[in-house]
């Protein structure tokens, strides 16, 4: 079942229907089980133990997710720093090509300004959808021909072409490094064990028994609601360029606004 149209919604809608979605489940099978639990088990609380296989499995399922979620995190932050990189390589290639005689400068420096401008407005939405477009790595093989077409007469063109070069290079790795984290993300067996793993936790919950059935349906709401909460934080973090809470081009706007700037 495809739910990447989960990564299209506002962020604040996606977290609410992760959250009601737990929630639910743990409303509506404590309501149907309790039934059975005061039947099967008995009217005499044997809670203690319950806790202790509760506590056993919310270690055990607290460590996976622990681990999980900063791996996620640390996929996120790297993400963000190829973006980052990207621009950074752009910004060192434009000043470069300032140096270069006419008409090789104004033309790399309009070819460069073009690539910035199409991922901008271009190739970012796209990624924000899930897609990884290729209008991007289309103008940057203009750039590649456009320098290897010039040949440098002096040795202060020769330093400053070596490391344009050595600058759109960069560029070109970050540029493929982003288009690839664009729908990398968590297996769909990882995500099955989380979001068994949470079920199973609430499952336990329903063992209590508790005379008091309204102060047990906030404690299962609570503990619905947080790992509701958990599993939230690990989706959106999934995939670094997608959704609502996604990396920006930032770094690009910057280059473009200053850099670039006439």
């Amino acid at each position: 079942m495809n739910l990447y149209w989960l990564y299209d919604l506002p962020n604040w809608l996606f977290c609410a229907l992760v959250v009601v979605a737990f929630v639910t489940f743990s409303m509506l099978g404590l309501w149907l089980s309790r039934r059975l639990v005061l039947r099967f088990i008995g009217k005499h609380p044997n809670n203690d133990i319950v806790s202790f296989y509760l506590a056993a499995v919310g270690v055990f399922y607290g460590i996976t997710l622990g681990l999980i979620a900063v791996s996620t995190y640390t996929s996120y932050s790297e993400a963000g720093d190829i973006a980052s990189q990207e621009a950074a390589a752009i910004s060192a290639l434009y000043r470069d090509i300032n140096s270069y005689p006419e008409p090789e400068r104004s033309k790399l420096r309009q070819q460069v300004k073009e690539y910035v401008r199409i991922v901008i407005e271009d190739v970012w939405p796209r990624q924000q959808q899930g897609e990884a477009p290729m209008f991007g790595t289309h103008q940057l093989n203009q750039i590649n021909t456009t320098l290897l077409e010039f040949t440098p007469n002096t040795e202060r063109e020769k330093i400053i072409h070596t490391e344009a070069l050595n600058q759109f290079n960069n560029a070109l790795t970050q540029n493929s490094l982003r288009l690839q984290s664009v729908q990398s993300g968590l297996p769909a067996t990882m995500y099955m064990v989380i979001i068994i793993g949470a079920l199973l936790n609430i499952m336990v919950s329903w063992l209590f028994i508790i005379e008091n059935f309204r102060l047990q349906s906030l404690l299962n709401i609570l503990m619905a609601g947080l790992l509701g909460l958990l599993v939230f934080l690990i989706a959106v973090m999934d995939y670094p360029y997608r959704g609502d809470y996604s990396i920006k081009p930032d770094g690009l706007e910057f280059v473009r606004d200053n850099i670039m700037k006439e």
